[in-house]
């Protein structure tokens, strides 16, 4: 079990979590509902704590939509239009 982090410790980690977790989801050879519902999660994740105030010091200085972009991916393809939901603006 890990040793008990700061705030700012846990933030960090969870980001590096997300990321990685997208990087895989971006590449799995097969798009199923499964893969498209953890995309969606990560990123609603990834946003929720873009509005930490010291989000950017800690490398979310980027849209995630764009920058994982799993529904252009051509595998993704076979899910037709776009499913996103609905996104707070910031």
């Amino acid at each position: 079990m890990h040793n008990k982090m700061s705030a700012t410790k846990v933030l960090a980690y969870l980001i590096y979590i997300l990321e990685m977790n997208l990087s895989e989801l971006i590449s799995a050879e097969n798009k199923n509902e499964f893969i498209m519902g953890s995309w969606e999660a990560c990123i609603e994740c990834i946003e929720i704590i873009g509005f930490w105030k010291r989000a950017k010091d800690f490398g979310l200085n980027y849209n995630p939509e764009i920058k994982y972009n799993i529904f252009n991916c051509e595998a993704a393809k076979c899910f037709g239009s776009s499913t996103k939901t609905t996104r707070i603006q910031k």
